[in-house]
């Protein structure tokens, strides 16, 4: 996958760049219209140079669709899970499986907000999350019980036994929950209103 994405950038740029160049050059007099005009008057007549002009940016063309195809397709591809059942195939979508992380927020009130992603890969489901915290924890044995509450609910469900890395990443510790519990939720009672000295 990186290398698709890296031969797709490299010939991006190298057409974005050449294609900028060419322009400032213009710009800056370095390239003379007259030299572009005889290049194009040269494809328009000649034949054999006009094939070789269309095959180049027919190339072109082919090959920023093939990328777009190829790196479309495998991302399409990481994001679902497909498995086998006696009565035929069935294929899981990641997003499914990341709103079932979400709602395991119910179940640990010390997290606040669960931000999950999921992509497939050979050697299994590779999970990343991020939390926000409710208050101040124990964060080596909150993310451990959290890790293993996910792991055991994916297994559950899709049965990827021993082929899912979860990686979790503790992003905020909400300050305003560590504030009202350490005022101990004390609210100042509202005033009477004062109405003058009375005679």
């Amino acid at each position: 996958m990186w290398l698709l994405i890296r031969i797709a950038i490299l010939f991006y740029l190298v057409i974005i760049w050449t294609t900028g160049i060419s322009v400032i050059l213009l710009v800056v007099h370095s390239l003379h219209l007259r030299t572009i005009q005889q290049l194009l008057w040269l494809i328009y007549n000649d034949k054999q140079t006009g094939a070789i002009a269309g095959f180049f940016a027919g190339g072109i063309m082919l090959m920023s669709f093939v990328l777009a195809r190829l790196i479309y397709g495998r991302r399409q591809k990481e994001r679902t899970i497909a498995f086998e059942n006696p009565t035929g195939g069935v294929t899981v979508s990641l997003t499914a499986l990341e709103d079932l992380v979400r709602r395991l927020i119910v179940q640990m009130p010390e997290i606040k907000e669960i931000r999950p992603y999921m992509a497939a890969h050979r050697k299994g489901l590779e999970v990343d999350i991020k939390l926000v915290l409710r208050h101040e924890a124990d964060i080596p044995e909150l993310t451990g019980r959290f890790q293993e509450l996910v792991r055991r609910k994916i297994e559950e469900s899709v049965g990827l036994e021993g082929k899912v890395n979860i990686r979790v990443h503790v992003i905020k510790i909400a300050m305003d929950d560590i504030k009202s519990r350490s005022r101990g939720d004390f609210q100042v009672p509202a005033q009477a209103p004062f109405h003058g000295y009375s005679s």
